[in-house]
């Protein structure tokens, strides 16, 4: 029987408190003889007898004037629900009255309490019939299967364990401790997601709760937090009936049901923090992990989410991932396999599986024969895709990326991943598609956003190989060949132009290698020479394989411009290895040129790179060839004035003394028509070195004081410190000692700021005879040391020069 309702004593003026219904703006002001006829009305409806909770909520609800829409609306509370409720069916509960007391304006008093459980039918005489078992609290555990195979990942999983550490500071004492799980396609957050869940599984008695938000993925939109949700409510206990409409009433339910649990919720494939944001739980208890592609900085700013970003695999877990997949015995036995086979996978977790999955389904197919497989890039994204599992083909795992992307991004995406290297800068981007450095470098945040590029240091952005390849596929697929070659064009002349223009600041007056810029080409700009030096240093592996690129698709201009225009840098940083195997590209596309200047010039490159390299005889042998060239009328003056001055030094450094001289006196009148100051300059400092060698030092001093004489088009500290280099040795040979100090020590200043440690060296080690000679003898044994040190360091990078019993004397001097 049901438990009898009296009305509490009246506190207002008419026998009711004064309160305004929300809803309505009504107040409860109603006379007590209006509520007992609305009441009784009601009661004459059902019958005689104690008034049911339903029955005082319709009551207070009629009086109040509110619809039953509106305040399921209110109360956040199905329509079809709060109807049962007032009709008998459903008995209602406490957080029910609580939210229609709020919703109405009204007393607690005045609606009451839930209904009482009716008492317990007789069982036989006088013994109550057994109760039935209260239903059991739900417990989801959600989480799909474990991994079949899984390695690596230490770091990442012990930076999980820290979500169960106590609350950090930067969440507060309470709220949800969110962490978000990002990477590219393939890269294996979800594998890691699920790894760890069921791990710390046992850390959540109240359950785990399991969702594929879909963010990316082949079957359609992402789905909607409103479906999430109720599936999450379902799992937890809640009745179908009681489950609001809306979402922000489902996911304010979902925190009250999760306000005392300790539950794991796993969010997987998410595609934007507003998907995610009304399945966050409110209780601290909780922990949720989210997985997406996406960075998911709404997440971090403003719930206070930590990222964790996934990168490739380390070399040697990969390989251990193709150990539990493959068995050991199958890797071991060709380890060097194994390894190729992590690098053309990229170490990416799902190519690696796949490419493992390839040589399990062939049992005869050796590791080596599935890197021939992977060696096309036009292959190589056919050969890892799982052959009844298209949702595991590495192309349709990364479509699911790009199909996301706007239209200008998708472009993006394709034509930067025409470019030869793999990184890119704002501006290298921007010369690739022909838009603004501003623009670029939106275009490139927004496809790291979902990682189809990753940042690779401040302002720098690197393509996964095999996205690159994805992206290259796309671009043949989609863009005109005629945008494509624009686009490469675009590319080289941006680079040859930064090239040429640290070239010009490098060595002032140089030739620039090419044209003018293309239209649309904005070339870097450097302020000081240490800014071209920097950006040489910075683009280098870019650069070099732009050369490669260029030799290898047909474009021989930009094969043998760009080492041309590298040439002063190549000097300056002692980068030899990279100087040679430019200089012989150069050379071997120049051959095929209609430029006449294009096979000399490369041919003198690569005399050049030979000699700084130690390699004399090869050297003379491109340096006299280039020399040739230009007597058959294969080229302008200025490139015979070069190739004489680069065939002077290495026979100087043979010590051919008199040989040098023959080469470099019709070379100066030929600097001299040409007006190029800096030419001549090098060209009488090479004449006034061949002569302090040969003994004609009034010859050597006229044209060592006429070299520094004379102003070029900017600093050049090398060639004036060379010129002062001599000028001090014709000094100290003349007796002239304090003027020979003082050549030297400027000379050396100006090698210190150049870089060129062999010339700093010299200047170190003549410096110190000059103070010998001058009896200063304490002065000279720290240059002599310092100098040692510095020729050591140069010879460590390759030899300037060939050795020779000059430089054996001078080494036996230093020692001495």
């Amino acid at each position: 029987m049901l438990r009898a309702w009296h009305r509490p004593p009246s506190s207002g003026p008419c026998g009711a408190a004064a309160r305004c219904c929300p809803l309505t703006g009504a107040t409860g002001n109603t006379s007590g003889t209006a509520r007992r006829g609305a009441v009784t009305a009601h009661q004459g409806k059902w019958g005689p007898g104690p008034v049911r909770f339903g029955e005082r909520l319709r009551a207070l609800r009629e009086e109040r004037g509110v619809s039953l829409a509106e305040l399921a609306r209110a109360t956040s509370y199905s329509k079809s629900y709060l109807s049962r409720v007032e009709t008998g069916r459903r008995p209602g509960n406490a957080l029910l009255a609580a939210a229609c007391v709020r919703a109405l304006g009204v007393d607690p008093e005045r609606l009451g309490p839930p209904d009482a459980p009716e008492a317990p039918a007789l069982d036989g005489p006088g013994r109550p019939a057994a109760a039935p078992p209260p239903p059991p609290v739900a417990v989801p555990v959600q989480l799909p299967p474990a991994p079949g195979v899984f390695a690596g990942r230490e770091a990442a999983l012990a930076e999980l364990d820290g979500a169960l550490s106590p609350a950090r500071p930067r969440w507060g004492e309470g709220g949800p401790r969110v962490w978000v799980l990002d990477g590219m396609g393939g890269i294996g957050k979800t594998a890691l997601a699920v790894q760890w869940a069921h791990r710390v599984r046992h850390r959540f008695p109240d359950g785990v709760l399991f969702s594929d938000l879909a963010g990316h993925g082949g079957s359609g939109a992402p789905r909607e937090p409103g479906e999430v949700l109720d599936g999450f409510l379902r799992a937890l206990g809640a009745d179908a009936g009681t489950i609001p409409p809306r979402v922000p009433e489902r996911s304010a339910l979902l925190r009250t049901l999760l306000a005392e649990r300790r539950v794991l919720l796993v969010l997987d494939n998410a595609a934007a923090p507003a998907q995610v944001r009304p399945l966050l739980p409110g209780a601290p208890g909780c922990v949720v992990l989210v997985t997406s592609r996406t960075r998911m900085a709404g997440l971090v700013v403003r719930d206070g989410a930590r990222r964790v970003t996934l990168a490739p695999l380390p070399q040697e877990r990969a390989v251990e991932l193709l150990r539990r997949t493959l068995g050991p015995e199958r890797v071991d036995a060709d380890l060097a396999a194994a390894g190729e086979l992590v690098r053309r996978c990229g170490r990416l977790p799902l190519a690696l599986l796949v490419a493992a999955e390839r040589a399990l389904s062939r049992p005869g197919l050796s590791l080596s024969r599935v890197n021939e497989e992977l060696r096309s890039d036009r292959t190589r994204l056919h050969v890892l895709a799982a052959a009844d599992d298209g949702d595991s083909a590495l192309r349709t795992v990364f479509s699911w990326s790009y199909r996301a992307l706007a239209p200008e991004p998708a472009r993006a995406f394709r034509l930067l991943a025409l470019h030869p290297g793999a990184a890119l800068t704002a501006e290298s981007a921007a010369a690739l598609l022909g838009t603004t450095a501003g623009n670029a470098h939106e275009l490139l945040d927004v496809l790291a956003d979902v990682h189809l590029l990753e940042p690779e240091g401040p302002e720098r952005f690197r393509f996964h190989s095999l996205l690159q390849v994805y992206g290259r596929e796309l671009a043949e697929g989609q863009d005109s060949p005629r945008d494509r070659a624009a686009a490469l064009d675009r590319l080289y002349d941006w680079y040859r132009q930064g090239a040429d223009a640290a070239g010009r600041l490098l060595e002032p007056g140089s030739r620039p290698a090419g044209p003018a810029p293309l239209p649309g080409v904005r070339p870097p700009v450097f302020g000081a020479a240490e800014d071209a030096v920097a950006w040489c240093e910075a683009h280098l592996a870019d650069l070099l394989a732009l050369i490669r690129h260029a030799a290898l698709t047909g474009r021989p201009p930009a094969a043998w411009q760009l080492p041309f225009a590298l040439w002063s840098f190549f000097h300056r940083q002692h980068h030899r290895a990279e100087w040679l195997a430019a200089a012989r590209i150069a050379v071997a596309a120049a051959a095929g040129s209609t430029d006449p200047r294009a096979l000399t010039v490369s041919l003198a490159l690569l005399g050049t790179a030979q000699l700084h390299a130690g390699r004399p005889v090869e050297a003379e042998i491109h340096l006299r060839r280039a020399l040739e060239r230009c007597a058959e009328g294969g080229t302008e003056p200025e490139s015979e004035c070069a190739a004489r001055n680069h065939l002077a030094e290495l026979v100087l450094r043979q010590g051919r003394a008199a040989e040098a001289l023959e080469l470099l006196e019709p070379a100066l009148p030929l600097a001299r028509t040409l007006g190029h100051r800096r030419v001549e300059r090098v060209t009488l400092t090479n004449l006034g070195d061949a002569s302090l060698r040969l003994g004609r030092l009034a010859d050597a001093e006229r044209f060592l004081l006429e070299a520094l004489s004379l102003r070029s088009t900017g600093p050049d500290p090398r060639t004036e410190g060379l010129a002062l280099l001599h000028l001090g040795a014709v000094h100290r040979a003349s007796g002239r000692l304090p003027q020979a100090v003082g050549c030297l020590r400027r000379a050396l200043e100006l090698h210190r700021a150049s870089g060129d440690r062999w010339a700093r060296g010299r200047a170190l080690e003549q410096l110190g005879h000059a103070l010998v000679a001058l009896g200063r003898p304490e002065e000279a044994v720290p240059l002599w040391h310092e100098a040692l040190a510095v020729l050591a360091d140069a010879a460590a990078s390759g030899p300037p020069e060939a050795p020779g019993p000059e430089a054996a004397s001078r080494r036996s001097r230093f020692r001495s």
